[in-house]
Formats: structure tokens, C-alpha cells, sequence
């Protein structure tokens, strides 16, 4: 495994160092659904305290009204946090014109409601199903290490994500886009994880490794043209012009070569892309 990985590390780097790439594919985002569940668009938090509270659902009293449904009588509600946000006028540094701006002053608790406790209207029709025809390589690689991989319409925000709590008693991986790169990333996130705990939020070193690594398995599994975008990405991360990514990936090669064994060596799914 270890040769195989190292070839196709040099293969990407020297790529990279030459600017001879495939032409560059897109990222796609999942086009929203009518009736996607309001707890999609919670924070990371509020997800962990419903999951906690053992239901993949929540809602407020009126929102479960709006899909049909009424909260059981006696049914005891859990909470989540909201943000307490108020509107006024400031001036524009850059224009010096005056505007409106949200800001926020404080969060309070707001009460929520598990379909467990709710009834009503089936609502199978509100909890649209996101998932590809044909799930990307390494799937079982979440899997066997017991990480739900959903998928998510797009927030405008992010691709995808990778959540765990810093035990990883809860851990999962939400995608909002049905390109293999981004969760190659996110599940070397994981990997990255169980080798030393990961620090919280968009850390430069853990984004160099993670893209480094997705775009080493795009290589692997046939999917070229994200390896120039993954340039400029981990340039990004490393501060430096993208034909000098090499150097950032240089300093991280350690933990790159480790991550990408571990999720090698556990995947029954043999690359099946050339490194040479």
C-alpha cells in the first residue's frame, strides 16, 4: 500500500509543479426540495442536541402544524439555541453612505418538538432523499467506521462537512454536492481524526491534508479533474501562489501519507484509476 500511495502522491505533485492538468471541473450543489426538514439548516450544535435527544427530526410547535402534524399532549420539548439579532443604521467604511446591518445581541432557547412525540399527516414527502444513483468509492470506508454519510441541498455556505464531537460519540458527514472530491475530503477529515484529535473550525494544516488526500484518491479513482482545483485550495490554505502548493503539502506529507493508508487499507474498493 505504501508504494502505491507514494506514487500517486508524486504523480499529483508533479502535476502540480508542472501545470499540466485536465481541465478543471466545477463543483455542483444540490438543488433544494420542497418540504426539506428546518433542522438541515441548524447549526452543528443544535444537530448534535436533537441527535442527542434520539430523533433525526425537530421542529417548532407551528412548523410541525405547517407538514400536518400536532405535538402529543404532555409532550416535553427539548432546546436549542437561537440567535437574538436586531437591525440598524451604520455608515460604510467604503461608500460613507448609511445602511442597514443585522446584528446579533444574544441567543435564547427555543423550544422544538421530536416527530416522536408529534402526530398527524405522514410526512415522508418532507424529508427528501439527496443521495447520488451511484454512491462514490469508498463509502464503505464511512461505514465501517460507523459515520452516517447524508446528503444535504446546498446552504450557499459550504460543500460539505465533517462533524464530530471531540470524543467522537457522535460523528457524521453531510454533503451538499454529489462530486466525489468533497467527500474524499470530508472522510479524510475522519481519517485525519483518528490519528490525532483535530482542532475545531477550518485549521490550514487539517485543510492541506484533507484536499491533498482527496485529490491524491481522485487520481486513484479516476475522477482527474478536480486535481487543479485542489491546488489552488490547499494554495489557499498555505498563504503561497498555487504552483507553490507542493511546499505546503511537503510539510504535511507525514500526515497525508498516514490518512490515506488508514483509509486504503480499510476500503474493500480497489482504485480504480492509473498512477502512471
Amino acid at each position: 500500500m505504501g508504494a502505491k500511495i507514494d506514487d500517486a502522491v508524486q504523480k499529483l505533485l508533479g502535476m502540480w509543479e508542472s501545470g499540466e492538468m485536465p481541465e478543471m471541473i466545477k463543483h455542483t450543489t444540490i438543488a433544494r426540495q420542497k418540504g426539506e426538514r428546518p433542522c438541515d439548516s441548524w447549526s452543528l450544535a443544535n444537530q448534535i442536541l436533537m441527535l442527542l435527544s434520539r430523533t433525526e427530526d425537530a421542529r417548532g410547535f407551528r412548523q410541525w402544524q405547517e407538514v400536518g402534524r400536532r405535538v402529543k399532549k404532555g409532550a416535553q420539548a427539548i432546546y436549542i439555541s437561537g440567535p437574538l439579532k436586531y437591525t440598524r443604521e451604520v455608515i460604510d467604511e467604503e461608500t460613507g453612505e448609511k445602511v442597514k446591518r443585522t446584528f446579533i445581541r444574544g441567543f435564547k432557547d427555543i423550544p422544538v418538538f421530536r416527530i416522536e412525540d408529534t402526530e398527524g399527516a405522514p410526512i415522508e414527502d418532507s424529508q427528501p432523499n439527496y443521495a447520488p444513483k451511484e454512491m462514490p468509492p469508498l463509502m464503505d470506508v464511512a461505514e465501517a467506521w460507523g459515520i452516517p454519510v447524508k446528503y444535504a441541498a446546498g446552504d450557499g455556505r459550504s460543500y460539505g462537512a465533517y462533524q464530530s464531537t471531540s470524543d467522537r460519540s457522535f460523528e457524521q458527514i453531510v454533503l451538499r454536492t454529489h462530486d466525489a472530491v468533497t467527500f474524499f475530503h470530508e472522510l479524510s477529515h475522519a481519517a485525519h481524526n483518528r490519528i490525532r484529535p483535530l482542532k475545531d473550525g477550518q485549521d490550514p494544516f487539517q485543510e492541506i491534508v484533507a484536499e491533498t488526500c482527496a485529490a491524491v484518491l481522485c487520481l486513484l479513482y479516476g475522477y482527474e479533474g478536480y486535481v487543479a482545483q485542489a491546488r489552488h485550495y490547499v494554495a489557499h490554505y498555505a498563504k503561497a501562489k498555487p504552483e507553490e502548493a507542493t511546499r505546503a503539502v511537503m510539510a504535511a506529507l507525514s500526515d497525508i501519507e498516514k490518512v490515506l493508508d488508514m483509509i486504503l487499507s480499510t476500503s474493500a474498493a480497489k482504485p480504480q484509476g492509473r498512477t502512471a
